[in-house]
């Protein structure tokens, strides 16, 4: 068995791919939460419809052994250009019926028309997903450069300060098929609260595996 050391420099994750892409992984997904102290567990790619993934939530420790190892393994694909990072895509590989499928996956958050809460899947295929970016020094990941609008008007607003955003939240919801408790992305600034009156913010960060002794 294998588990996760809570201590890792995400820097050591990174590999050349390409002139100026990057992929960093395998990793697991860390989810701790913030207001929460209890909720402390990773994330694992589930099924929540043909051919699509969720991230299920389990507390505790990781496994990276068996089967179904690949389903608790990520990868982020980013470019650089110009010593400026851009934000990439969280992916996977796609596991069916516990036989794992070579084709990459991303992650996409899904608006939902009814309520705030938006969720996160990861639907087979070779798509680009959400653009997301990771925060290499704390390993969260977040949105980049979001604009406030709490204070439109008909007064063009300063341009000069976009905010990143973290809104990733644990929640009971459906996904596809299914009721599970998984990972969503709630819309709005940091601390609007979640229509949805089981969610919990979190941070969705990145850990690396290591053995255990």
């Amino acid at each position: 068995m294998k588990i996760l050391s809570r201590v890792v420099a995400v820097v050591a994750l990174i590999a050349r791919a390409a002139a100026d892409t990057n992929v960093a992984g395998p990793f697991a997904l860390h989810v701790t939460g913030r207001t929460d102290p209890s909720i402390d567990g990773y994330v694992y790619a589930c099924l929540a419809d043909v051919p699509t993934d969720d991230l299920c939530y389990s507390s505790g420790l990781c496994y990276f052994e068996g089967s179904l190892s690949k389903s608790w393994q990520f990868y982020y694909n980013y470019t650089v250009l110009e010593s400026n990072t851009y934000p990439g895509t969280l992916g996977s590989l796609f596991i069916y019926d516990g036989v794992l499928v070579k084709v990459p996956s991303f992650m996409h958050i899904y608006s939902n028309w009814a309520s705030n809460v938006n969720v996160v899947l990861f639907p087979c295929g070779t798509e680009n997903g959400t653009l997301i970016s990771l925060d290499f020094d704390t390993g969260f990941f977040y949105m980049g450069s979001l604009f406030d609008d709490t204070h439109g008007n008909a007064t063009l607003p300063s341009l000069d300060n976009p905010r990143n955003i973290s809104n990733f939240h644990l929640c009971y919801q459906w996904t596809g098929r299914y009721w599970y408790h998984t990972i969503a992305w709630v819309s709005g600034y940091e601390g609007v609260t979640p229509q949805n009156p089981s969610c919990q913010p979190v941070n969705l960060g990145v850990e690396s595996f290591w053995s255990s002794t």
